[in-house]
């Protein structure tokens, strides 16, 4: 259905029918659950949605072993962060799942001396989406303390340190 039979269709249904319709989709979908309870939730509950978020990513980093550590779960991550983006409301909530990864990965890289091009790419390309987020905000001020510490934790490599300095 197209978004002008869409239109069409809610345009023709009375306020009451609007109400029930609304409802029923509500009860139907988990993704229109998940929309309003972030949208008219407290800022407790996106809070607890948010550390929930952070905590699984942190944990796709984790190893056992530092001389033979486990790659990290970077599809997973990308799978997390995906579903985070699909029911954020506020950006800024997203700016600060985006930095946190890269700096969770960072710490992984550091920590275990393991480099592959995949965590590269995964650490410049969630900054590269916090920055331009931040740019998009205007709230350069507000997280400049963090995207300058992921930029002098970049210098443990140097393909991350120049490509991070070329996206900020």
């Amino acid at each position: 259905m197209r978004l002008s039979s869409f239109k069409k269709f809610v345009h023709s249904l009375g306020e009451e029918e609007l109400r029930e319709e609304l409802l029923r989709v509500y009860t139907k979908l988990d993704e229109v659950k998940r929309f309003y309870k972030m949208d008219m939730g407290s800022e407790k509950d996106r809070e607890r949605i948010f550390a929930k978020a952070k905590s699984e990513i942190a944990k796709k980093y984790m190893t056992k072993s530092y001389r033979k550590p486990r790659r990290p779960r970077i599809q997973k991550v990308n799978k997390i962060l995906s579903e985070t983006r699909k029911s954020t409301i506020l950006d800024y909530e997203m700016i600060d799942i985006y930095l946190f990864t890269s700096e969770t990965a960072l710490d992984f890289m550091d920590e275990y001396q393991f480099y592959s091009d995949v965590l590269v790419n995964n650490i410049c390309g969630t900054f590269e989406k916090a920055v331009k987020l931040i740019k998009e905000n205007l709230m350069e001020d507000d997280f400049k303390d963090r995207v300058e510490g992921i930029r002098e934790k970049s210098n443990i490599v140097r393909e991350v340190r120049n490509r991070i300095r070329e996206i900020f």
